[in-house]
């Protein structure tokens, strides 16, 4: 059964303060390398039969991921891994950037929440505003997905009503419409199923196509359904004109490369272990 969840802050058609797209705009990227306690990271099993990452391949893995955006232009911040947070890497579920606006969430899981304070120090210099989640809420940046100038925010195990409350409060003083969409339960967050790699192109599962419902679609903006078996490669990130995705994953890319786009694959098996994805591992800004 398809569940919408609809937003109270949904209906208000604001004129744009800023109309920047969220695909041509990653200038600068936060990246942390996996820590050695990795394979103690927290996971759902829902790409694997609970194999445990092998720490040096991953190490390995992560640097071609950082080699990939030095070559495509972007100014790298590598920040130290930290021990005591196996899932450290994942910095995508510390902040929400939005036009260099930032809002600081509370993670979802109690055993990620000392991993901010690094984040905070880095990125707080540059932002133009900076906001705070609040207790009792709880929302992790990988269950926010961007289509143009519309956020899609789902409501997971990780990220719930009060959480996503206050980022659309953040969103509205920001003239963004937003609307929320029931992530599966056997799905970590939003982004583990789908994603945007450019502003016209919204990448989903076949078996989800009834079930993620995204209100106000610009009609510009094309759902491409991809076979159940490749779902993890449903979540790719865009620069330009090319599109970063995991390697593997043979009709993601023929059907991208059909759009006119440019493909860059990357091996992504250590970090698919624990349920991350590309998007999880990186944090973008102007």
């Amino acid at each position: 059964m398809s569940i919408i969840y609809q937003s109270k802050h949904k209906i208000t058609r604001f004129p744009r303060v800023v109309s920047t797209s969220s695909h041509s705009d990653k200038k600068n990227i936060i990246v942390r390398p996996p820590p050695k306690s990795f394979a103690n990271a927290l996971t759902t099993s829902q790409f694997t039969n609970g194999e445990k990452p092998d720490y040096e391949l991953a190490i390995k893995q992560h640097n071609q991921y950082v080699e990939t955006f030095k070559k495509l232009g972007l100014n790298v911040i590598i920040l130290e891994a930290e021990e005591e947070f196996p899932d450290c890497c994942f910095v995508e579920d510390q902040a929400l950037i939005v036009d260099n606006h930032v809002f600081f969430p509370i993670p979802g899981a109690l055993s990620r929440r000392g991993e901010q304070k690094s984040i905070i120090e880095t990125i707080t210099p540059f932002m133009k505003s900076i906001h705070w989640c609040k207790e009792p809420g709880k929302i992790d940046g990988g269950d926010v997905v961007r289509v143009g100038d519309i956020f899609y925010i789902g409501k997971s195990k990780r990220s719930d009503d009060e959480g996503i409350s206050q980022f659309q409060d953040f969103l509205t003083k920001l003239n963004f419409e937003s609307y929320i969409v029931k992530v599966p339960d056997y799905s970590l967050h939003l982004t583990t199923l789908c994603s945007s790699p450019n502003s016209n192109l919204l990448l989903i599962p076949e078996s989800c196509k009834n079930d993620l419902k995204f209100q106000n679609l610009p009609t510009s903006v094309e759902i491409i359904t991809i076979p159940d078996d490749e779902t993890y490669g449903c979540n790719t990130i865009g620069i330009e004109n090319k599109v970063i995705i995991s390697e593997g994953y043979p009709s993601v890319k023929n059907i991208l490369i059909e759009k006119g786009l440019e493909i860059i694959e990357l091996p992504m098996s250590e970090f698919r272990a624990v349920d991350g994805s590309l998007t999880c591992l990186s944090l973008f800004y102007q």
